[in-house]
Parts: C-alpha cells; structure tokens; sequence
C-alpha cells in the first residue's frame, strides 16, 4: 500500500501556545488557542502535529535489534526506569537507529503525559482537524542541521518563552532542552554542550536567534517537521483497541470463508441435480466437494480457536490482575521512615523478594507488617534479618518474600501426549 502523503499544515503545539505554518502558502502564524488561528486554518482538515519540547521527555538507550512489537514490550518494561512518571500516565515511542555496538542498537525513546496527549486531540478535534502524525518538535532538529550540511550539531531556536537547544550527532538527536526567556544565550550553549560531552559540534542558530561565531539557518524544526523519523504518540488504550480489530477482522474472515464453504456445497448439490442419467457420477463428486467444505471448514475453525486462545493469552499478559508497577508502589509505599530499599524482584507468577535495611530491628517488624496488612500481599514472610555495619553506624539488613493477590503465572500451552496423537490419527483413518 502506498504511504500518504504528509500534511502541507505543520502545527507546534503546547498547551497555551500554538504556532502553524503552511508550507504551501508560507504564512505563518501563532496564538494561544485555535481560535486564535481560525483565518490560517480555514480550508483545513489535516495536520502534522510537534509537541513542544517542554512537554516532551527524550532519553536515549541501547536495545536489542527486534521487531516493533517485540521493542515496544521491552520498553513498556523499561519506560518507569527512563522516565520520571508512571507507565499508565504516558504515551510513548521510539526510534530504532543505525547506530549498533555490543550494547545494542541506539534507540530515542519519546514520551509525553497522557493527558497532555488527550489535550491536544481535543484542541484539534474542536478546530476540525485530524493528525497525520503527532511527533516530538525535537526530532526535526537532524534534518535543520543536514541542511546546515553537518551531522553533529546544537540546533537553537526561538520558542514561546525561551530557546530550545537540540543536540544532533551522527545524524540523531541525543539531547533535548529548553531555556527561560531571561538566561544568558551563550552561556546556555557552553553547558549544553558540556553536558551533551558535544564540544565539537556546530552550533546552528534558526531564524531570529543571534549567537557570535554561530553557524544561521532560516531552515527550522517546524518547517522540516515533516523529515522527522517515523514515529506517532498514541495512547494505550488506542494501541489495544487496533489490536482487538485486528483480531475480529481475522475471526470475520474465518466466518465468511466458512460460510462460503458451506455456501459452495450447497450449490454443488443443487448443480448436480439436473440430469437423472448422471446422478452416480454426480453423487461422487457431491461427496468429494463436500469432504473438501468440512476440511476447510474445520481448517478455520481451528484457526479461530487459535486466535481466541491467542487473544486470551494477550489480555492476561498485558492486563494481570496487580501490574508490576502497582506492586512496586504499594512496597514503596509501606517502607516506615527508617527503612530504605536495596533491591526489588517482580516477576511474573512469582513471589515478590524485597531486600533492604533498616535502623533497627523494630522498624523491619513494622514493615512487614505494613505489608502483611494491605490486600495487594499474601504469604508474607521475614527470610532473614541480619546486622551489619554501614561505615561506623550498625544497621539490620534484611530479606522479606511476598505473593501478589492475583499475579498469576503466564498460560502453558497443553502438551498432546504420543499416545493422543496416535488415538487421533486411528480414528481419522476409521472415519
């Protein structure tokens, strides 16, 4: 299937402040609603949406080469390690680069809050529009600093109420952030790229911005936001509702190929009672096609059994009845002021091991019991509790086990013993 083609209309937006441009025309405007803009707007129903960069959280990590699906499980491990908010609160997604070593592939990984994300569909679905893509503002900076004819870069730009200062090397952005209205320009610059370890990048100033020695560019992320990488901000809730249409789709086609089979015999039947002379040879073929429409049908049958079991499957090991970072927060949440954690293991189907240490022994009684009283726990248990020394202060380190109510193990697919599959094979054979 041939791509579409990305929308002429770039949008910048964050909530209060929103630029557009129109590629075609050249206007550009910006206001603090879509009403503000409705004369830019006028006409249009399609949108390339950037997030501004104050309301984007970019890291940059190494994974494994994997398909998107496989990736997109991994850091939905992984995000609650590289962000500061809860997975259920974000949206995200990522980026897999050329960029290979022992460690893995580079990966930028963008998120951005949920209910900002919620927000601006909103906002545009009240001016008319719709979303080709919703990308980071940030990932437009590798192709304002190709134009600029490098790839390792400090892309600095105007935003509503101070600079945004993107780090570009071999050809990715690594390092995103923005600046108040009142900090010094150059300044920011020199430990931008301290931080980013980029001293031997070009610094490219877009449009009004003035920097000595910089190297200028009228190119800028919003009017090149459509050379962004392939990426698209979406909510979870949209990703398992694609996911279950694609199973009723699969599970329609079954029906209707079904029903075409049965459809087939009955015509088969029909065809074949027209002449008298030829009902023998007519019978015969009569029950080859009907043989053949019950092995398609049980053929699909199966099928759709598989996806239903597969289904099944999915909804446990996506939606279990505690997800792990609900259990990690109720732990956390039951430490007393005394007790600090050393290491948390959550796997699934298998109990909880929590180890830390504590000031004394007290403290560590109390913990368990805050963990013994709260219904997410079951099974709590003190493995050990032993005392040592941190520096010259004594302190009781210890190890609890915990069962979470409802964190099942994931389903086993049956084994068919040799003696089934031989029953089996003896019956088709008889029948």
């Amino acid at each position: 299937m041939k791509k579409p083609a990305e929308s002429t209309l770039h949008i910048e937006w964050t909530p209060g402040w929103i630029r557009i441009l129109d590629r075609v025309t050249g206007k550009i405007a910006q206001g603090e609603t879509f009403d503000d803009l409705a004369q830019i707007l006028a006409g249009q129903r399609h949108a390339l949406v950037g997030v501004g960069r104050s309301h984007v959280f970019l890291k940059s990590t190494r994974l494994p080469r994997a398909s998107v699906d496989d990736l997109r499980r991994i850091l939905g491990v992984q995000v609650a390690q590289l962000f500061p908010l809860p997975p259920d609160q974000l949206a995200f997604d990522f980026v897999q680069t050329s960029d290979q070593t022992a460690e893995g592939c580079l990966t930028i990984v963008a998120a951005v809050r949920a209910d900002d994300l919620r927000m601006l569909r909103a906002d545009l679905k009240r001016a008319g529009l719709s979303a080709s893509r919703i990308v980071p503002m940030s990932l437009a900076a590798p192709a304002v600093a190709a134009r600029a004819g490098t790839t390792n870069a400090l892309v600095v730009e105007q935003e509503a109420d101070g600079l945004s200062l993107d780090v570009v090397m071999d050809g990715s952005v690594r390092f995103s952030r923005v600046t108040s209205a009142l900090a010094d320009p150059a300044g920011e610059v020199q430990r931008t790229l301290a931080a980013a370890r980029a001293d031997d990048a070009t610094v490219i100033a877009v449009g009004v911005v003035d920097l000595p020695r910089a190297t200028t560019s009228e190119e800028s992320s919003l009017g090149l936001l459509h050379l962004a990488p392939p990426f698209n901000f979406e909510l979870t809730e949209d990703r398992v509702l694609a996911d279950r249409k694609r199973v009723a789709a699969r599970m329609r086609m079954a029906s209707l190929m079904a029903a075409a089979a049965v459809l087939l015999v009955a015509l088969v039947w029909s065809n074949r009672q027209d002449e008298v002379e030829q009902l023998a040879r007519a019978n015969g073929k009569m029950a080859r096609q009907m043989t053949l429409s019950r092995s398609i049908l049980s053929t699909e049958s199966g099928k759709a059994s598989k996806l239903a079991a597969a289904n099944d499957s999915l909804t446990r090991a996506f939606a279990p009845a505690q997800p792990i970072s609900d259990i990690a927060a109720v732990v956390t949440d039951s430490l007393p002021a005394g007790v600090w954690l050393t290491g948390l293991t959550i796997e699934r189907g298998k109990p909880v091991d929590i180890r830390g240490a504590s000031k004394s022994s007290d403290e560590v009684g109390l913990f368990v019991n805050n963990l013994s009283a709260s219904p997410r726990f079951r099974d709590v248990k003190l493995v050990f509790a032993n005392s040592a020394m941190i520096g010259k202060a004594p302190v009781v380190q210890f190890n609890v086990s915990a069962t979470g109510v409802g964190n099942l193990p994931m389903p086993t697919e049956q084994k068919t013993t040799h003696t089934a599959i031989q029953s089996g094979t003896t019956k088709g054979s008889a029948s």
